[in-house]
């Protein structure tokens, strides 16, 4: 919440609970329908007014402080956009991993939208935001939107609000190495496309309460097999999630997070506990986002 000319706004991890890859467009972007889940891991951001200009400062990060970060990017284009005479110094302290599958630098991105839209007292919709997010990345628009979990579809634009994961804690484990989403498309088998058909009398936006309930019992994602291709040790993990007793485990998005989720707190402890020895500070407990 806003005190005197600072904000101080959280930037939350996703996980994609499902993802598949619906078609290639002529522009070389994919098209693609995915459920999205907020969690509780979180980036934290402190937005301070000045008079012009923007600055970034990523304490304790190899991350760039210029307009290459998104959290810039996201800035410049709301005073682009609004016409608003003004600065913002931007402090970001990480805590997502980078380059994970885990959504960061769009969270990040998402919640300088937001916050400067309430800093400056700008009065921008979340439609008109998630539109400005859009430009920036094909997950920020899900960040924008006021809600926790959501089917996304085209590149990230059409959104349906869902329902969020409840009792259940999920264990995240990044196993330390980045992988890139440009890569991970490049090399994904077109003839692949569409194979999975998770759709209602033709449209893959609509899902009802039965095929809701399917999916979280089939966690599925295009991507993970390109992906454990070229790096098992994400197969893996997730046999190893499985086996301390989660109810599924996937990786999230292009990678190479993966994720487990667990109705049993004891047991998620337990993985964490584990798992931490094998991928020290790269193994999270978290829970997920829910708007009750």
């Amino acid at each position: 919440m806003a005190s005197g000319k600072t904000l101080h706004v959280s930037a939350p991890a996703k996980v994609n609970l499902f993802l598949q890859v619906l078609s290639r467009r002529e522009d070389g972007y994919h098209e693609l329908l995915t459920w999205m889940q907020k969690v509780s891991l979180a980036d934290t951001l402190q937005l301070n007014l000045r008079p012009s200009g923007i600055t970034l400062h990523c304490p304790d990060s190899d991350l760039p402080e210029d307009d290459t970060n998104l959290a810039f990017k996201a800035a410049d284009i709301f005073f682009k956009e609004t016409g608003i005479l003004g600065g913002i110094e931007i402090t970001l302290r990480k805590n997502i991993p980078l380059a994970a599958g885990l959504g960061g630098g769009s969270s990040d991105a998402a919640a300088v939208l937001n916050g400067l839209n309430v800093i400056y007292d700008a009065g921008l919709s979340h439609d008109r935001l998630m539109r400005l997010g859009l430009g920036l990345g094909a997950d920020v628009p899900f960040f924008v939107a006021d809600c926790q979990a959501a089917l996304a579809g085209g590149v990230g634009e059409k959104l349906q609000v869902k329902q969020s994961l409840t009792d259940c804690s999920l264990v995240l484990v990044n196993p330390g190495f980045p992988v890139s989403t440009k890569w991970v498309f490049e090399n994904f088998d077109s003839t692949q496309i569409g194979k999975f058909a998770l759709t209602i009398e033709g449209n893959p936006y609509i899902l009802g309460p039965f095929i809701e309930r399917a999916l979280f019992k089939k966690l599925y994602n295009d991507l993970e097999n390109v992906t454990i291709e070229r790096y098992p040790v994400i197969g893996e993990i997730k046999e190893k999630l499985n086996d301390y007793g989660a109810m599924g485990s996937l990786m999230s998005g292009s990678g190479p997070t993966v994720f487990g989720i667990f109705d049993h707190h004891d047991s998620a402890l337990s993985a964490v506990e584990d798992l931490d020895k094998e991928f020290p500070g790269k193994v999270f407990y978290t829970h997920p986002l829910s708007s009750v």
